[in-house]
């Protein structure tokens, strides 16, 4: 079934924005009576279309809970095929928070006039991705900010840095049972993070961490890591 995002909620009604209505209508060419999944405030609904295909009727409840981690990840500015890759997968794979960052070995540079734009974009693949693998939130893709942004927090902080020496493997740094409630990553460009931005987070809290032996694409990262903390919540 497909599943559709909905603001607003009457009775037993649930409403669909305009975007979805042209999704509906003219992309999936549903009819009234068919079988939808809706997410209102944190829940997924199993529904029924009504006809008009503005709304449509609950049946009853799908899930109410999505992964118990909250993962946030900060991803550095790449081009947009790659930008585009990371947040679908990372959405898929249950990335709570999307930071994009401006790093010194950053090659693709976004001026302020596009950034809104990009902003749009990468929010809507978001959505279409959650949508997808059936979440019942979107993953937040906040504004663009450079590296002394960013805020260690509770939790376990992640550097996924290429240096071979003074770095935790990530079986060390993520220790069973798995009992974290946040989980913070963050990631360079192809060129890497810069000695001195590993210092300003090292300083801050976060651990120096290698995914093995081998150097992934900056694109590949999210994919493994979200693969081991999925593995290790269960």
């Amino acid at each position: 079934m497909q599943q559709y995002f909905s603001n607003k909620k009457i009775d037993n009604v649930l409403y669909f924005e305009e975007s979805d209505i042209h999704h509906i209508k003219n992309v999936m060419r549903m009819k009234s009576g068919c079988k939808v999944i809706v997410n209102y405030e944190g829940v997924s609904y199993n529904a029924i279309l009504n006809s008009g295909y503005k709304s449509a009727t609950i049946e009853s409840i799908y899930k109410e809970k999505d992964n118990s981690v909250y993962v946030k990840a900060y991803i550095p500015v790449l081009n947009e095929e790659k930008m585009s890759f990371i947040i679908e997968k990372g959405t898929e794979m249950g990335v709570s928070e999307f930071s994009p960052i401006n790093f010194k070995h950053s090659k693709f540079i976004l001026s302020k006039d596009k950034e809104e734009k990009k902003l749009e974009r990468w929010r809507k693949i978001a959505k279409e991705a959650s949508e997808q693998s059936r979440r019942i939130n979107i993953p937040k893709v906040n504004e663009i900010i450079n590296i002394n942004d960013i805020k260690c927090v509770k939790g376990v902080n992640i550097l996924c840095s290429l240096d071979s020496e003074n770095v935790k493997k990530i079986n060390k740094v993520l220790k069973q049972p798995f009992i974290y409630d946040t989980i913070n990553i963050v990631f360079g460009p192809e060129g890497g993070i810069s000695k001195d931005e590993e210092e300003i987070l090292e300083s801050i809290g976060f651990i120096k961490t290698s995914l093995g032996n081998n150097v992934l694409r900056t694109e590949t990262v999210i994919i493994v890591v979200m693969s081991i903390i999925n593995y290790l919540n269960g």
